[in-house]
């Protein structure tokens, strides 16, 4: 193998484990913004009812 070959394939492992990285992230910030949104949603029912005072 040359050092070319060598360099390409050190370069395609780097992208593809910062592609996974980022699909990662991208679907951990999208499950916390789910679960923000129930906490709020819960939240705003719970301000509402009457007896909440």
């Amino acid at each position: 193998m040359t050092a070319f070959e060598v360099i390409s394939i050190f370069i395609g492992i780097l992208t593809l484990l910062a592609t996974f990285g980022s699909l990662i992230v991208a679907f951990l910030a999208f499950l916390t913004r789910d679960k923000d949104n129930k906490n709020k949603q819960r939240m705003s029912r719970l301000a509402s009812h009457p007896y909440a005072k």
